[in-house]
């Protein structure tokens, strides 16, 4: 009896192996050249618009676009081929192993400080205080995003020193060798810096940027460009909140539920479900472009700015000059 039992989870469990490979291989697939191509128009449009030069919170959305597309490049493309592949480079080389997930969490890490940082701006610029909207200038953005670099370049050096290959039970590894800055990793920048805090700020002040919105018909008028980057902000706010939310409710309960005693069965599907979780929350970092194409001004900036770019790529083509021969009468 126990032994048709033992087949019975064994036949479950590959089925539901089976079943989340699939699924987290397609979703990977779809976020990472849905995102790429998205990362890439967006360069496009902000460079051929401009108004990153001179407004604060496009500033941190072209800005973002950069960290997003090293993210999907370098982190998603790699996860895909280690949780669908089974290709792991961190298993392969050292080198890799200790600089990969650094520099994807420098990247991450800047990414959702910059999101908090639109969300903020955003809320400046729909105040009814001219001293506040005083404080969204492209000065501070500036000074702001170097922080954020040097914040977070200075705060991944002991990840470059702690995480290792090492051979554990005859098996290659790749994990941090110091178990208080893994502690730190698993409980605080995991649980907190890259989910629980930017999802509080992006919500407090989202929140109060849609109750200024819903008077600011009578407070004063808003320029075009101002409307444009508070929607966008608000859109990726959603967006956040939508790819985040989940994956943060899994870290807690993976936090509350470390030292439950579980079955085979179960440590193989909470397993399962943190990988694609793990994947899932790659959402935010390819859904910018779409968040910004649900602005109307967006789309049509998009539509010139590609159409500028095709007619210069055909401007530039060299012809062969072709001499054609006749007859005069």
């Amino acid at each position: 009896m126990s032994s048709n039992n033992n087949t019975s989870n064994t036949l479950a469990i590959l089925q539901i192996q089976s079943a989340f490979r699939y699924s987290s291989l397609i979703l990977g697939f779809i976020l990472l050249i849905g995102g790429v191509l998205g990362n890439i128009l967006n360069i496009i449009v902000f460079i051929k618009v401009g108004n990153y030069k001179n407004n604060a919170c496009s500033l941190y959305m072209f800005l973002r676009t950069f960290f997003d597309l090293y993210v999907l490049l370098v982190g998603l493309t790699t996860r895909i081929l280690s949780a669908g592949f089974q290709v792991d480079f961190t298993l392969m080389n050292r080198i890799w192993c200790k600089i990969r997930l650094g520099f994807i969490d420098i990247n991450g890490i800047t990414t959702y400080t910059l999101i908090c940082l639109q969300a903020i701006d955003a809320f400046m610029c729909s105040s009814p205080s001219v001293l506040v909207r005083q404080k969204s200038n492209i000065r501070i953005a500036r000074y702001l995003v170097i922080g954020t670099l040097c914040f977070c370049f200075i705060h991944e050096i002991p990840y470059f020193i702690f995480q290792d290959l090492v051979i554990v039970g005859g098996a290659p590894m790749c994990i941090t060798t110091n178990a208080i800055f893994a502690q730190y990793r698993s409980y605080f920048v995991a649980l907190c810096i890259n989910t629980t805090i930017p999802i509080i700020v992006i919500s407090i002040f989202g929140f109060l940027t849609v109750r200024h919105m819903k008077t600011i018909a009578v407070t004063r008028t808003l320029s075009s460009l101002t409307r444009q980057t508070i929607s966008m902000a608000l859109f990726q706010i959603v967006a956040v909140l939508v790819f985040n939310g989940p994956y943060t409710a899994w870290l807690i309960y993976s936090v509350a539920t470390t030292n439950a005693v579980k079955d085979s069965y179960r440590r193989t599907v909470e397993q399962l479900i943190a990988s694609f979780a793990a994947t899932y929350s790659y959402g935010p970092y390819a859904s910018s472009f779409y968040c910004y194409c649900l602005s109307k001004r967006f789309r049509n900036q998009l539509m010139v700015s590609v159409k500028e770019l095709v007619g210069s790529i055909r401007t530039n083509q060299v012809y062969p000059n072709t001499q054609r021969s006749g007859t005069r009468t």
